[in-house]
């Protein structure tokens, strides 16, 4: 059977290709040729499709993702940013759906406010000759079934495994059963995405790993090593692990480094979703530092220890304080090392969240900010009239807090910036 997965252009304020790719379709098309389907891949967001003439990188792989404004839905109006439409033009998208010319379309999107995207790929394909079957998955419609199943699908998936009815084929619910993410449909790959697990043993209010994955499911360190290795053997030398929780037990995550380095990789390694400074041994640090982990990044959401206490945050202060020493002895500059804040979450205060930020630059670590939206099915969920409006941008200019974000971020700006330039937090402070 010939079966198209989609992963479809994204509508939003701002958007950047930070280690972005669909890792969860990915792993649905090794499933799938494992099954002997024939498989073809649109990824909306790939910026190294051959459509375009010139790609820009930084050094780590990272790039602007190619964008048009567009105009805003009527809910948004009120915001003062630029809406954009970021991925492949539709004329594009429409040429790959008739050359694959599919028997069944599995579409699928990660953020709750990117269903615009899946319905102009819905629109896309009601506009062609062709009537595959259409199949719609992701996190999206695992957090908002109702809403998802108002789109016109043929069938919405809404769990994290199961069997595929309308192709015959089953989607293991043990993450070790995986086969390894299909990398086969990139022409041109300048890093790869992984996970080790999936899921998280924290139950932090506002996250919504825990209905997503229930407890936490790990692949052995030999299944990683080899994902790795196969990639590495094909010229990729970057890879950024998906993991909620990465560190979580010891042994595991210095196996993996050893193996590593036993392979003799060379790589470059990165952690976009935070690492748990709790986890974050001298051990461990040594062991990221051989084998190539750069710019390490470090959950904290808050420096208010009340606050800590109050929401269960799974780190404190001197945690935290002690990931920084055991990276900087390790051989870490504290100028590459992120830490994340929450900011916009009803109970932390602008003040509040303005003092972690100075504390943490006092400590000579960046600040990478996380900003807080209202999750569905998550104990912070709000009542919204629109997913759109879980966008942490809409959603803060809709609650009446735009500009305060906004002076938020100009701080983060000006910290991250002094450290750089060795001006004291003071004299930022003098500054402002």
């Amino acid at each position: 059977m010939k079966i198209l997965l989609v992963s479809p252009p994204i509508y939003d304020f701002a958007a950047y290709d930070f280690w972005m790719k669909p890792l969860g379709i990915l792993y649905i098309s090794s499933i799938l040729k494992e099954k002997g389907h024939k498989v073809y891949l649109i990824d909306a967001t790939n910026r190294f499709d051959s459509y375009y003439s010139e790609v820009k990188s930084d050094r780590f792989g990272r790039g602007k993702i190619n964008a048009k404004t567009v105009l805003k839905p009527e809910i948004l109006k009120g915001i003062p940013r630029r809406y954009r439409r970021y991925g492949l033009p539709r004329k594009i998208i429409i040429k790959k759906i008739k050359e694959f010319d599919p028997e069944v379309v599995m579409v699928s999107c990660t953020m709750t406010y990117w269903y615009p995207g899946v319905v102009e790929i819905k629109k896309i394909l009601d506009s062609l000759p062709i009537k595959p079957t259409l199949l719609l998955g992701g996190i999206y419609p695992r957090l908002l079934p109702i809403h998802a199943n108002s789109l016109g699908f043929d069938r919405v998936y809404t769990g994290s495994g199961g069997f595929i009815d309308e192709i015959g084929v089953e989607i293991p619910d043990d993450f070790s059963r995986f086969p390894p993410p299909d990398y086969s449909h990139y022409e041109n790959l300048e890093y790869a995405a992984i996970a080790t697990s999936l899921g998280c043993p924290f139950f932090c209010p506002y996250c919504a790993s825990p209905n997503l994955y229930g407890k936490k499911q790990n692949k052995e360190a030999e299944q990683v090593i080899e994902e790795i290795e196969y990639l590495y053997k094909k010229e990729i030398h970057k890879f950024a692990f998906y993991d909620d929780a990465l560190l979580i037990t010891e042994d595991r995550f210095v196996n993996l480094c050893q193996k590593i380095k036993e392979r003799g990789i060379s790589a470059n390694f990165f952690t976009p979703n935070g690492l748990h400074s709790r986890f974050l041994t001298r051990e461990v640090a040594q062991w990221m530092h051989k084998v190539g982990f750069k710019e390490p990044r470090i959950s904290l959401e808050t420096t208010d220890e009340d606050l800590q206490k109050r929401f269960s945050i799974k780190t404190t202060n001197g945690e935290f304080i002690r990931a920084v020493e055991n990276l900087s002895t390790t051989g870490y500059n504290k100028k590459h090392i992120y830490t994340y804040l929450l900011a916009g979450l009803p109970q932390f205060s602008f003040p509040s969240v303005r003092k972690s930020i100075l504390d943490v630059a006092r400590i000579g670590v960046k600040v990478s900010l996380a900003e807080f939206s209202p999750i569905p099915g998550t104990p912070m969920e709000q009542e919204l009239p629109d997913p759109l409006l879980t966008n942490n941008t809409a959603f803060y200019y809709y609650k009446g807090m735009g500009k305060e974000m906004e002076r938020i971020k100009q701080l983060v700006k000006w910290a991250n910036k002094g450290i750089d330039l060795g001006i004291s937090i003071k004299e930022i402070k003098d500054y402002l």
